[in-house]
């Protein structure tokens, strides 16, 4: 399991970065390694480019994962719902 991200800073492949997200029930903190990295094309032609980082999660606790799954899925169906044209 990982995730992308949006960073201000190059990150190496292959490193290993501390990583906080903001849930709705509080913080989850996990270490992380960078799969790839690369300039993300719609900061383009801005002073500072950001970079995209795909990020693979390790040893995300199993209570993590499931606090995880609950966010994504809940927020899946918030934007279908949100895209659905009224009747």
């Amino acid at each position: 399991m990982g995730c992308l991200v949006r960073a201000d800073a190059t990150l190496d492949a292959g490193a290993v970065v501390d990583l906080s997200i903001e849930l709705p029930d509080g913080v989850l903190r996990t270490k992380a390694r960078v799969a790839e990295a690369s300039i993300d094309g719609d900061s383009l032609p801005g002073p500072s480019p950001r970079v995209l980082a795909g990020l693979q999660f390790l040893a995300l606790a199993a209570a993590d994962e499931l606090r995880l799954r609950a966010f994504l899925d809940a927020e899946a169906k918030r934007r279908r719902g949100a895209h659905t044209p009224p009747a």
